[in-house]
């Protein structure tokens, strides 16, 4: 037989503790009626305010009117205080204050519930008045037509006291109470609360990390047995924390340096937790933590697939494309299922294939439009061609107008391969490596590019207007690419500029800066389109271009490539029918580098 029964003493604890839950029942039955009173008074509130709303209709509309005395009648009867809001939160009567010293009152919690929800209220300190006011608000219409919020306030001061004094008197019987209890418990514990304290001591020591310490009891009751069986608990739990330990550090170095983004999911979609990659390509914070995807992606994907995974208890694989800042991003998400303490969870790892499908989308636009381009001229080539070998005709015009045609295409279809190769040669890093760069008189270059395309403005009837400095400006480049760079601009401009048009080439120093400028007086390009001029194959307006003017569709593709070589940065601002201005800034070198 064990000496005393520790059941005995809790029962005689229990007696002590019947005090919490009667203290709980007070304080309980004390806040209903509060609130029982703080609702009753805001219904009565809520039906005043309607009353006051039907009859100040007319003061939104016409302060003039003598709607005010009557306000004042009403507040004076009935101690209310009235307010009278203007749809933009301007205050037009009060019945207790100034209205000209009262600020805004659109962003009040009651007001802002009256518009969205038809009723609000709110108990707040008021500054004006210097005491708790109980406030309802409501909105008042004229005509169907929102025109401002009534509102109505009574101080809540009396209720409070009476609230106040309660709580006191509980307080202090709950006072009395707990001294006699406590004087009970320290007669009734004192010969008990040794060996509880040095068990205290012992568990203390094994919460902060001490797993090593051993509860020493040799009271012979069930404090000895608790001992016991709280040592091998220990013992336990210490072996079973050091494997825990080892595996979680292991899987946390795997998980922190993985390339790929893991999230872990539980069975209702919510993001439990994140590795560092993750955390840095999807932007998740801790905000972002048990909530969906949503938050983090802009997509719910993520969620209902692992909800669809958790639901079937199988493996799953999406692929998807979102947009992360500015950049476009594809992956493939694996996710697998896994139970923690009964509950479903689900680890989803990420590939990032932006890179692959970014090349792989390349690869098709290119092949598409190559083909396309290169299709053009063969077709009529070969159609000219077939002509000519079934003609029966001796005409020599008609021949020499088909020989022209097929001589014009073949120029086409060379200018376009010849393009087609420079942009091949550029984009090996070997061919760039072997251009060279020296400080160049770039109006020189400039002359040279209007030179060359001198027959074509005459050709049009248009004219080079130029704007250059008189001192030399020295630019990086290569000569012949720079010249390039303002060949195939000009080259663009005389195209899409009717006969008889201005060209305007420009440069002047911002700094140390050399800015240029090629201005026309053409059809334009829609603000739409653009982003993607530099773009290769992107023409304007496809369909006419292609039969009024031409081109291949890489020229301006070309042309930012030698920009950027050239540690240069383009510009294009553009109106329909309106003209295209191109702005191209290159740092400026000095004689002396």
């Amino acid at each position: 037989m064990l000496k005393s029964s520790i059941s005995r003493r809790l029962t005689l604890y229990s007696l002590v503790l019947v005090i919490l839950p009667l203290l709980i029942c007070s304080i309980y039955i004390v806040n209903y009626f509060y609130q029982i009173n703080i609702t009753d008074r805001t219904t009565s509130l809520e039906n005043q305010a309607k009353t006051i709303a039907d009859i100040s209709q007319k003061y939104f509309t016409d302060p003039e009117d003598d709607g005010a005395a009557l306000l004042h009648s009403v507040s004076d009867d009935t101690g209310l205080r009235i307010t009278l809001i203007n749809s933009i939160g301007t205050v037009i009567y009060d019945s207790s204050y100034d209205i000209e010293s009262m600020d805004n009152h659109e962003d009040r919690t009651e007001i802002q519930d009256a518009l969205n929800t038809g009723l609000g209220s709110s108990i707040r300190f008021s500054q004006t008045l210097q005491k708790n006011l109980l406030y309802v608000a409501i909105p008042v219409y004229n005509k169907g037509v929102l025109v401002g919020v009534c509102r109505t306030a009574m101080s809540i001061a009396p209720l409070e006291k009476s609230y106040n004094d309660m709580k006191n008197n509980i307080l202090f019987i709950f006072l009395i109470v707990t001294i006699a209890a406590i004087s009970i418990g320290i007669f009734l514990t004192r010969r008990f609360i040794q060996p509880i304290k040095q068990m205290t001591n012992d568990a203390q020591k094994i919460i902060n990390g001490d797993l090593n310490t051993r509860l020493h009891i040799t009271t012979g009751d069930e404090l000895e047995f608790l001992a016991v069986t709280i040592n091998k608990l220990t013992s336990r739990l210490l072996r079973k924390i050091n494997d825990s330990q080892a595996k979680a550090h292991t899987l946390s170095l795997i998980l922190d340096n993985m390339d790929n983004a893991v999230i872990l999911l539980n069975e209702k979609g919510l993001i439990i937790q994140a590795n560092k990659q993750a955390q840095k390509t999807f932007a998740i914070t801790s905000d972002i933590i048990n909530t969906y995807s949503i938050n983090c992606i802009g997509s719910t994907i993520i969620s209902d697939t692992a909800k669809n995974c958790a639901r079937e208890n199988q493996n799953k694989k999406t692929t998807f494309r979102i947009r992360l800042g500015h950049a476009e991003k594809t992956f493939i998400a694996f996710f697998a299922p896994f139970a923690i303490e009964d509950r479903q969870n689900i680890v989803c790892v990420f590939h990032d294939i932006s890179l692959l499908q970014e090349i792989t989308d390349r690869q098709n636009s290119f092949v598409a439009n190559a083909a396309h381009e290169l299709s053009t001229p063969l077709t009529s080539i070969k159609g000219f061609s077939e002509t000519l070998l079934d003609e029966n005709s001796n005409s020599s015009e008609t021949t020499r107008h088909f020989l022209k045609i097929i001589y014009d295409e073949s120029c086409r279809m060379q200018y376009l391969v010849k393009n087609l190769l420079q942009l091949a040669k550029l984009n090996s890093h070997d061919y760039r490596k072997q251009i060279i760069t020296t400080n160049i008189d770039s109006l020189a270059a400039l002359a040279k590019a209007g030179k060359t395309m001198t027959p074509l403005l005459e050709k049009k009837q248009q004219h080079l207007n130029t704007d250059f400095p008189d001192k030399t400006i020295l630019i990086k480049a290569n000569p012949d690419l720079f010249t390039q760079i303002f060949i195939n601009l000009m080259e663009n401009a005389i195209k899409y500029t009717p006969i008889a048009g201005n060209i305007y080439l420009s440069c002047k120093i911002e700094k140390d800066t050399a800015v240029f400028t090629i201005k026309d007086t053409g059809i334009g390009i829609d603000k739409s389109e653009l982003p993607f001029i530099f773009d290769r194959f992107y023409r304007s307006d496809k369909s006419r271009v292609r039969q009024d003017i031409g081109g291949s569709g890489i020229g301006l593709s070309l042309v930012r490539f030698l920009v950027e070589l050239f540690d240069g940065k383009i510009f294009v601002a553009s109106e329909p029918r309106q003209g295209t201005t191109f702005t191209i800034k290159f740092p400026l070198q000095h004689a002396d580098n």
